[in-house]
């Protein structure tokens, strides 16, 4: 019973940390491909969220902090292929 709340514990951080990153790049990406990446974590599937989202901000090359390549490695690892992934992100320099 207590790994079963564990478990559920691990995966509401995770899916926190997935709404997280979406919150703070989903001003850089188009309606449309924000409609996508809602609709993939709505739908049980967060880390190819978070996969469509890496792509949209590529796509709209987009430099941001390192933090979010970090946070795109970090949520896809070992759910996504890296062979899926986009280049990591241009970072900002403070």
């Amino acid at each position: 019973m207590m790994s079963d709340m564990n478990d559920r514990s691990a995966q509401d951080a995770y899916l926190g940390r997935v709404q997280g990153l979406r919150i703070a790049m989903g001003d850089y990406v188009s309606a449309e491909s924000l409609t996508q990446v809602d609709s993939l974590i709505d739908h049980g599937e967060p880390a190819e969220g978070v996969c469509s989202l890496a792509w949209a901000l590529y796509n709209a090359q987009v430099a941001a902090p390192g933090w979010v390549n970090d946070d795109i490695r970090d949520l896809t690892d070992g759910i996504v292929d890296r062979e899926h992934l986009p280049p990591p992100l241009p970072e900002i320099r403070d």
